[in-house]
């Protein structure tokens, strides 16, 4: 048996062999430790190794491994039982064992060798005594020591949850090794208690390289099931190996159906997209049928039916033939909502998407604003200005914007998008000017921030002639 050994001493008999491996297993890169114990908590002795269900080859040396904590005194020793025979008191720390130190390990860990172990079926135990003595048993650890390990099987081919159109030919394949060197001779598949036929191993295969000439064993074996008939049905292979062990794969659920459903998912919007309500939400799915075609596909939102789809466009792209169905879905209020996609096929097979998860934020609020003039702008007397502005966020359609010197009404335009006006013959002055926007419903009524204006008296450009900035303009 291969060991991994710590100061010495063999913590762990650990041999990683196949899926199916009921050997023990701890990982040698780290300490073994207890979880954070909470205030006030029980004392606690539990073997750490081997595990439960742990296998080894006859003869075998054993390293038990027990764990300590919350004894209010020190734990003194540690007396490993296997059934009610005593193999042996513990009173030393691993840390005075001597030898390099290569990773922590805690102060309640305590090990014995357990040698030679002949064949049979132990029940294995610890019982911590504190300097107090105070004693305290640790659960059961039951392992086996073997002269043979039974082989390891699993069903590679059909993956579990198949779903097959038939009736069909279907090709079986199982993985199969003997953890303890030896060989595989035989699979055995089976369909329910129905034995569907035995594989025996092949030959073995000699590879050549730079290096030699290497066998490879075979670990595959593949039987084909002729005409499989509708239904569901439950796989499994029986390995054996060269000393008669036998073992069951995991059980694979295929079903063998006259039509296959159809296959779908969403591609837009994507996952996590958002928007401002009400919004307009472009959906579309990609949607494809192995023995038929997609008739339509329904798009939901968690529950609620946003519409079905009949007509579709043949796309080809790196994921191959598909037929893709869009849908506009109008108004989608404030909130987060589930996208799914159901496909249906021309026979009335179904399939339903995976989720896609978007959404809708609130409206901002209305607002207004002045495109022109430009805040700071300079004017010549008598100036004729331009004044435009920009409305957005109004939920209904903008009736009028009147514009604003300070408190005084220029004039009302009704026309947008830009509700242009022509403010004419300005005098000489500062200005704030500010634009008042007012929907259809007359509910919602906003007014822009001040653009401040100056408009220059005549003679000030001729006398400024050298030094006026590019902004300065004249009547217009």
């Amino acid at each position: 048996m291969k060991t991994y050994s710590y100061l010495g001493a063999s913590l762990l008999s650990a041999l990683l062999i196949g899926a199916g491996s009921g050997l023990a297993q701890i990982n040698p890169g780290g300490p073994i430790l207890w979880p954070p114990q909470p205030p006030n908590a029980a004392p606690k002795v539990e073997i750490v190794t081997p595990q439960d269900g742990s296998m080894f080859l006859a003869p075998a040396d054993i390293h038990i491994a027990a764990l300590t904590a919350c004894f209010t005194d020190t734990v003194a020793s540690v007396e490993f039982f296997v059934g009610t025979n005593s193999l042996g008191v513990v009173t030393n720390s691993p840390r005075g064992l001597g030898g390099p130190v290569a990773w922590p390990l805690p102060d309640g860990l305590f090990w014995l060798a357990w040698t030679n172990v002949p064949t049979g079926d132990y029940a294995l135990t610890a019982t911590a005594k504190d300097a107090a003595g105070n004693t305290l048993t640790s659960a059961a650890v039951d392992i086996s020591v073997v002269t043979n390990f039974p082989p390891s099987v699993v069903i590679t081919k059909p993956k579990n949850g198949a779903v097959i159109l038939g009736p069909a030919d279907i090709k079986i394949t199982a993985g199969a090794v003997d953890r303890d060197g030896g060989t595989v001779t035989q699979v055995e598949f089976f369909e329910g208690s129905t034995s569907l036929g035995v594989v025996t191993n092949t030959p073995v295969t000699y590879i050549t390289n730079s290096h030699g000439v290497f066998p490879i064993k075979n670990t595959s074996f593949s039987l084909t099931w002729s005409n499989a008939p509708l239904g569901d049905y439950v796989l499994t292979a029986v390995a054996t190996d060269n000393d008669g062990a036998t073992t069951a794969s995991k059980p694979v659920d295929i079903s063998v159906v006259s039509n296959l459903p159809p296959k779908v998912k969403l591609i837009a919007p994507y996952n996590g997209a958002t928007y401002v309500a009400p919004a307009t939400v472009g959906i579309c799915a990609a949607a494809s049928d192995p023995d038929g075609t997609v008739a339509s596909v329904e798009f939901f939102a968690g529950t609620n039916s946003l519409g079905v789809v009949t007509n579709s466009t043949v796309v080809t792209n790196f994921d191959g033939i598909h037929q893709q169905f869009c849908f506009t879905w109008s108004g989608a209020a404030k909130g987060s909502y589930e996208l799914t996609a159901v496909a249906t096929d021309n026979a009335g097979a179904t399939s339903t998407s995976a989720p896609v998860t978007i959404k809708v934020l609130p409206p901002p609020p209305p607002s207004v604003s002045i495109n022109t003039p430009f805040d700071r702008e300079v004017f010549i007397a008598p100036a004729n200005i331009w004044l435009s502005s920009m409305t957005r966020h109004f939920p209904d359609r903008v009736a009028s914007v009147r514009y604003f010197a300070g408190t005084n009404s220029l004039g009302v335009v009704t026309n947008g998008p830009g509700f242009l006006f022509h403010w004419t013959k300005v005098p000489a002055g500062f200005y704030a000017l500010t634009a008042t926007a007012i929907d259809v419903s007359g509910t919602n009524i906003v007014t822009s921030a001040p653009v401040h204006i100056t408009v220059k008296p005549k003679g000030w450009a001729i006398e400024h002639a050298d030094t006026e900035p590019a902004a300065v303009k004249g009547g217009q």
